[in-house]
């Protein structure tokens, strides 16, 4: 990279490293825009904004947070510069990238188990969809603070919030639709287990995934819900409600280490070893935590350590057994 390129990123607080897999006019055309953001900045520019953003969230379940975590502030603080002096025209477009990039930056702090700051980029996306028009993203965000309450077991807020995401003034794509209602049936899981209440939801779920939508795939917002995650949060919502064999079988049919990736297939797995441990099975409980915590370990997921743990605890009963003795060892080391 040119000097003159080097001193303008250096000047405007981002080192070329967060802008990955960018050749020299690329570059050329970041650094002006950086410095004339009225004159130069671009759909082509919120385009490459767009790809970058899409190429992190690919390699996310792979590579881990800490490698995605710089690449998506610096893409965040690029494209704050930028938006702060564009055209109106692009402004909105740009908005629309950086809400996208702080929903998934708040993701990438989840998963490195840092709520206060996945909390501040999740507030950051709401704010910039709310100056880009952008409704939709809000209730998506809205979704996600949702999902995040699971992580504390906080039962009534992520009930709250997923009712609250079905009932916004947005027009949300059938997934996100069929994800809320999943969400909802299992915070009624985690209050009161009535599969009277959780049955409904779900059917409500599965009719919207199946619904055919000019959305559906083509939307950055929903493009990661399918089926097979559908029928994990099922099986988590089973678990919930106390049903762990129905669980347990829903884990046998559709997790598998093709169909997600090592981070997401090690997450799944310290949930499975959660319902083993349910159904008073401990020593299978203990051989996929055990799993579990080795792909944490790999890919940098403080989020799946702490399912780890939580099995841990579940299993002191069964303390004196080898395998739950292993576990623990393992946990400590």
């Amino acid at each position: 990279m040119s000097e003159l390129l080097r001193r303008t990123f250096l000047k405007r607080g981002m080192a070329a490293v967060t802008l990955p897999a960018i050749g020299l006019d690329e570059l050329k055309h970041i650094a002006v825009a950086l410095n004339n953001a009225r004159r130069y900045t671009d759909h082509a520019m919120v385009g490459y904004f767009r790809r970058q953003l899409n190429a992190c969230a690919e390699k996310d379940g792979t590579r881990g947070p800490k490698h995605s975590i710089p690449i998506v502030l610096g893409l965040i603080a690029a494209v704050e510069q930028m938006a702060g002096d564009s055209k109106p025209s692009v402004r909105h477009e740009l908005l629309r990238v950086g809400s996208q990039a702080a929903e998934f930056a708040g993701w990438l702090y989840r998963d490195v188990a840092m709520p206060e700051l996945a909390n501040y980029w999740r507030d950051r996306a709401v704010e910039w969809a709310q100056a880009a028009s952008d409704l939709p993203m809000q209730g998506y965000v809205l979704l996600k603070k949702s999902q995040a309450a699971w992580d504390e077991r906080d039962a009534l807020r992520m009930l709250t919030l997923a009712q609250a995401v079905q009932e916004g003034p947005w027009c949300l794509p059938a997934q996100v639709r069929a994800e809320a209602a999943q969400q909802e049936a299992r915070g009624h899981a985690m209050l009161s287990g009535d599969l009277a209440l959780v049955e409904p939801k779900l059917d409500q779920a599965r009719a919207l995934l199946a619904e055919e939508s000019p959305d559906k795939g083509s939307t950055p917002i929903a493009a990661h819900y399918d089926e097979a995650l559908f029928a994990l949060q099922v099986a988590i919502c089973y678990c919930e409600a106390g049903q762990p064999d129905q669980a347990l079988d829903l884990y046998e049919t559709w997790l598998s280490e093709d169909t997600f990736s090592r981070r997401d297939y090690g997450y799944f797995l310290s949930l499975k070893s959660e319902a083993f441990a349910t159904a008073e099975a401990p020593d299978e409980a203990s051989s996929a935590a055990l799993k579990a915590l080795t792909l944490a370990r790999e890919t940098s997921s403080a989020r799946t350590h702490q399912e780890v743990l939580r099995v841990a605890g579940q299993l002191q009963p069964w303390h004196d057994r080898a395998q739950v003795r292993e576990l623990r060892a393992a946990v400590l080391a």
